[in-house]
């Protein structure tokens, strides 16, 4: 009995020898390794949604220590009214120019993680030189340089952003950019404490600064590229695709609109006989309130299509600056102020849930097309709106208050191919 165990074993034995042989000489005698996981299964589901709220931060909080103090630098440098107006406006109307072709290039070479590195590298190295420099020419031509880099890195964000949400990494755009929010009303915040304790020189330095944090975001920024095959269709040709240039000139009308209270606000503010404090508190109830909105996309999503977004946004911004141009109190303006929700954010969150309809391939492309437009019209209504104000006072908000007005009939007038582009059935 003790030898038939013994020969059941030894066969046994040589079977499974037999077997891991049979075995190595399929598989040339190496283990078979396992897959490597790509990127995005290599952290937890909320990585991506992260990354990029903290990559929106860095971005909006250089902007908060640039937009509302570069004024005050420029009057240091002994800029006047004029001259700081030619300043702002002229990158504005220059983006036209320079924002599709870096689009253009973020959707080729697929990394526009690189893209927003060289670019903010690049404001930083404009800002160095920009915080020697003077004379009227000489700022111009840094500033606007500097500016023009600076406009083209949030298209190539929001890019990749929508990437994530197309390709199921995140769920909602809104609680991502309201971050940005936050960032830029942080920064604004902080930059009232430095330009109290160290003038315009410390805060400029702050902005410097935050330039850095900008490059180092850019080494986080999530979204994958464009495969191949899709990169080799260079071309965006929105003249095929009519539904999204309506929804551009709507968005970019009713944010355009934003402009005249953006470069006269706190002066209507201070002719009201509001004190210079509640000027302040009133700029952070607008930004306060924006975030809010971002964070109830959602919700708003759950209830509103696109469509119904942008018919929103509209609507409340032809009652938010009709309502301005009169003599409110300081409650009611506090409430025109949180209005900024549905003018801002609505319009924003509209505009990103048609985009998500673009492909990844052009997708840099289609949000440089639309922050041209954006960028074309801000820079027009401005220059427009300066001598209206001056004549009129705070009734140029009524003369703002058409901008949206027109995007309502843009949006009733082609309802139908908007609906049809919001289902996936028209680009």
């Amino acid at each position: 009995m003790r030898s038939a165990v013994l020969r059941r074993f030894r066969i046994g034995s040589r079977k499974n020898k037999k077997n891991r042989m049979s075995s190595e000489k399929t598989f040339g005698g190496a283990q078979k390794a396992e897959p490597r996981r790509p990127p995005s299964q290599r952290f937890p589901d909320g990585y991506p949604t992260l990354c990029a709220s903290m990559v929106y931060f860095a971005l909006f909080a250089q902007a908060g220590l640039n937009q509302p103090f570069l004024p005050l630098w420029l009057t240091s440098r002994g800029l006047n009214e004029t001259q700081i107006a030619a300043v702002i406006s002229a990158p504005l109307l220059l983006r036209i120019m320079v924002a599709p072709a870096i689009g253009m290039i973020a959707d080729r070479t697929g990394d526009r993680a690189l893209i927003m590195r060289c670019l903010a590298a690049g404001v930083f190295l404009l800002a160095l030189c920009l915080s020697q420099a003077g004379g009227f020419w000489t700022i111009l031509l840094l500033a606007t340089s500097m500016m023009l880099l600076s406009q083209a890195i949030p298209p190539v964000v929001d890019a990749s952003v929508i990437s994530l949400i197309r390709g199921g990494k995140a769920r909602d755009f809104g609680r991502m950019r309201l971050w940005g929010s936050g960032g830029f009303a942080a920064a604004t915040i902080l930059g009232g404490f430095i330009l109290a304790w160290g003038g315009v020189d410390a805060v400029f330095a702050a902005f410097v600064c935050a330039i850095l944090l900008q490059i180092a975001a850019s080494f986080i920024l999530p979204g994958g590229a464009a495969r191949a095959k899709e990169r080799s269709e260079t071309r965006l040709d929105l003249h095929k695709r009519p539904a999204l240039i309506v929804v551009f000139l709507v968005a970019a009308l009713t944010l355009t609109s934003h402009a005249t209270f953006n470069s006269f606000g706190s002066l209507h503010f201070r002719r009201l006989g509001f004190p210079e404090s509640a000027i302040g508190l009133l700029w952070a109830t607008a930004t306060l309130s924006e975030v809010a909105m971002f964070w109830a996309g959602p919700f708003l999503s759950r209830r509103l299509s696109a469509f119904g977004v942008l018919v929103l946004a509209a609507s409340v911004a032809v009652a938010r600056w009709s309502l301005m141009s009169l003599d409110a109190g300081l409650p009611a303006t506090v409430l025109l102020q949180m209005l900024h929700a549905a003018t801002f954010s609505g319009s924003y969150i509209g505009l990103m849930r048609f985009m998500a309809q673009v492909g990844d391939h052009v997708g840099a492309r289609a949000q440089s097309a639309f922050a041209t437009i954006f960028g074309l019209m801000t820079a027009l209504t401005t220059l427009a709106m300066g001598p209206i104000y001056s004549e009129i006072g705070a009734r140029g908000f009524l003369v703002t208050a058409l901008l949206p007005a027109l995007a309502l009939l843009l949006l009733f007038g082609f309802r139908r191919r908007l609906r049809l582009a919001e289902a996936g059935e028209a680009a």
